[in-house]
C-alpha cells in the first residue's frame, strides 16, 4: 500500500478527523501523488492527477471543503501544466508541490483569522459550550484565553466515538477551566452558559449547517435558553452543489461503533452528522469575519471563484 492509499485508509478509519484536517490531508495527498510520481510526460502527469482528485474527494461523503479543494488547486495544477509548454515535467512536479504547499499556508493564515474574530467574539469572562472537536473551535478558545479572556469550557463527551474527550484533553493542556459531560447532560450547563461554539463539516445554500450528530439538539437546547450559537468555519466548507437543490449526504458510519454485538433483532442507526436550520445560527465565524447564515451563500461563492 503506497502512502497516499495509507492516507486515505485513514480518513476513512476517522484517525484524521474534522473537515479541516481532511482537506489538510487531501492537500497532502497531491503533494505526495507528485512526488511518487512516475509520469514522463506532461499528459501522463495530468492523468494521475485526475485519478488522484477522484479517489481523494470521495474518500468521505459529507466533506465539501475536501471536495472544494481538491476542485480548485488540482484543476490550478492542472492549468499550471498546460501553460508551461516548454518547461521540463521535473520542473512542473516541483512547481506544483510548490503551489500545493501555498494552499497549506493560506489555510493556517485563514484559521489564523477565524481565531481572532472568534476571539473578539466571546466575552472576557464567562462558559462556552461546546460539541464534539473542532480545531477551528479549539483555537478560538485557545486565542481568547491568550488574551487574556477568563473563559470555562463545557465538552459534550459526544458518543459514539467521543470526539468530545480530544477537545477537553486538548483545552486543559492549554491551560483551561474545561469540563466533560454527557451528551444530553449539558442542560445543567447551558442555563449558565454565554454562548455556544462548534465546528462545522458543511454549510448549505440555506444556512444550514452539517456537523456532528447531536449538534441540533444542542441547537435547539440553547434557544430554550435564549443562547446564542455560533459555527466556526472556513468558507470553503460551503457546499456549492445545495445551491442547485442537492442536499448534503448524511454519512452513516459502521453500527459496530454503537454496538459491536447487539441482539438478534435489533437494527443499529450511526448517523455522523446532522442539520442545524439556518434560524437556530446565530452566525458562522469565517475568516472573513462573522457573517449571518442568510448572507454567507453570496460570501462563500465569491470565495470559491476567487480561489484561497
Amino acid at each position: 500500500m503506497n502512502r497516499v492509499d495509507k492516507l486515505l485508509k485513514d480518513i476513512k478509519a476517522l484517525k484524521v478527523q474534522g473537515a479541516r484536517n481532511v482537506a489538510k490531508a487531501g492537500i497532502c495527498a497531491i503533494i505526495w501523488t507528485v512526488e511518487d510520481s512516475k509520469a514522463k510526460t506532461k499528459e501522463q502527469l495530468i492523468e494521475e492527477l485526475r485519478r488522484a482528485r477522484g479517489k481523494i474527494m470521495h474518500v468521505r461523503p459529507t466533506e465539501p471543503m475536501l471536495r472544494n479543494m481538491m476542485r480548485e488547486s488540482v484543476d490550478f495544477a492542472i492549468s499550471e501544466i498546460a501553460g508551461r509548454p516548454a518547461a521540463s515535467v521535473e520542473a512542473i512536479k516541483r512547481k506544483v508541490i510548490r503551489d500545493e504547499e501555498e494552499y497549506l499556508c493560506r489555510m493556517d493564515a485563514a484559521m489564523a483569522n477565524i481565531a481572532e474574530f472568534g476571539a473578539m467574539l466571546l466575552p472576557e469572562k464567562g462558559m462556552v459550550v461546546t460539541h464534539c472537536h473542532s480545531s477551528t473551535v479549539t483555537g478560538i478558545l485557545k486565542r481568547a484565553k491568550k488574551d487574556g479572556k477568563k473563559i470555562s469550557v463545557v465538552c459534550c463527551e459526544t458518543r459514539p466515538r467521543f470526539q468530545g474527550r480530544i477537545t477537553a484533553a486538548e483545552l486543559a493542556k492549554a491551560g483551561m477551566d474545561v469540563t466533560i459531560t454527557v451528551d444530553m447532560g449539558l442542560n445543567k450547563f447551558m442555563k449558565k452558559a454565554d454562548l455556544v461554539l462548534v465546528g462545522a463539516d458543511a454549510i448549505t445554500a440555506m444556512g444550514d449547517l452539517i456537523n456532528k450528530v447531536g449538534t441540533s439538539s444542542v441547537a435547539r437546547i440553547a434557544r430554550m435558553n435564549d443562547v446564542s450559537f455560533y459555527s466556526a468555519a472556513e468558507l470553503y466548507k460551503y457546499d456549492p452543489l445545495t445551491l442547485y437543490g442537492e442536499r448534503e449526504e448524511i454519512e452513516e458510519r459502521d453500527p459496530k461503533e454503537v454496538w459491536e454485538r447487539p441482539p438478534r433483532g435489533v437494527k443499529v442507526s450511526n448517523p455522523a452528522f446532522d442539520a442545524t436550520a439556518a434560524r437556530y445560527i446565530n452566525g458562522y465565524i469565517t475568516e472573513m469575519g462573522v457573517v449571518p447564515p442568510q448572507a454567507l451563500s453570496s460570501i462563500a461563492m465569491k470565495k470559491l471563484k476567487g480561489g484561497l
